[in-house]
């Protein structure tokens, strides 16, 4: 499931851009206009893919994937993929999450926002069972701020609301809230929290909730961001906590 406001929520998940520009002949000379269409690809490995902090491949690394499209009004949409490892030990398992998503994001007042809809697709899933359908959809936004000056500071909040979260659990609310900064050197940490609560139906009937936070830090080395973060599921795991807690590792390119 992925991460997909643009504050890093775990620390996975990276956006890049290509500009396309094509070129207008004039009877004077030759102007590059930038296009109003922008196209963009992503890739990631990490050493475990967490969706708000509780691990999707039973703590096994990741390949993770996606590319975008952005107008200049505001406008985009994409895909993206990871392998996953769910319930290894059942006849219910999923091996490859799909997302497909598409949202606006806009400035005003000195603030960015971004609202949009996201759908997350599970295959390898043995419907028969007897669990409940995996895939489900969310309408997400986020508020963001970046401030000037040396350490460039950011902040942002969001929400995301599905009425049909994973496993067929009636409502699922998310919030979440991320603050980063810029050191010296190129070195970025960021700290996130975020709170889940999901009102429980056909797999869990008495519902849940739970925060998790991660503390991490990235840095850019040519067409390669690396990133290692520490996260943790505050009481989402009952006794053992090794699907709730993690270092992990990243590293992505986008173009």
């Amino acid at each position: 499931m992925r991460q997909f406001f643009k504050a890093k929520i775990t620390g996975l998940m990276f956006i890049g851009s290509l500009l396309l520009v094509p070129f207008t002949a004039t009877a004077d000379n030759h102007a590059e206009t930038p296009s109003e269409h922008t196209f963009s690809a992503n890739v990631l490995i990490a050493t475990d893919y967490l969706y708000r902090g509780i691990t999707q491949t039973n703590e096994d690394p990741a390949l993770q994937g996606g590319m975008d499209y952005a107008h200049s009004s505001g406008f985009y949409a994409g895909t993206w993929a990871s392998n996953l490892e769910f319930n290894p030990s059942t006849s219910d398992a999923a091996s490859l999450e799909i997302d497909f998503y598409a949202g606006y994001g806009f400035d005003f007042a000195g603030l960015s926002y971004d609202i949009g809809y996201l759908y997350y697709m599970y295959t390898g899933q043995n419907e028969d069972s007897g669990g409940g359908d995996y895939d489900f959809w969310e309408i997400y936004g986020s508020i963001g701020k970046e401030f000037g000056g040396s350490l460039a500071p950011s902040v942002s909040v969001g929400f995301a609301w599905s009425p049909d979260f994973y496993g067929e659990d009636d409502d699922g609310i998310y919030v979440n809230s991320s603050v980063g900064v810029s050191l010296p050197a190129g070195i970025n940490p960021y700290f996130n929290i975020g709170y889940q609560d999901v009102s429980g139906d056909k797999t869990t009937a008495g519902g849940f909730d739970y925060w998790h936070y991660a503390v991490g830090a990235s840095k850019d080395f040519g067409a390669f961001t690396f990133d290692i973060s520490w996260n943790d599921a505050d009481n989402y795991c009952d006794g053992d906590q090794s699907g709730c807690e993690a270092v992990v590792f990243a590293v992505s390119s986008s173009w």
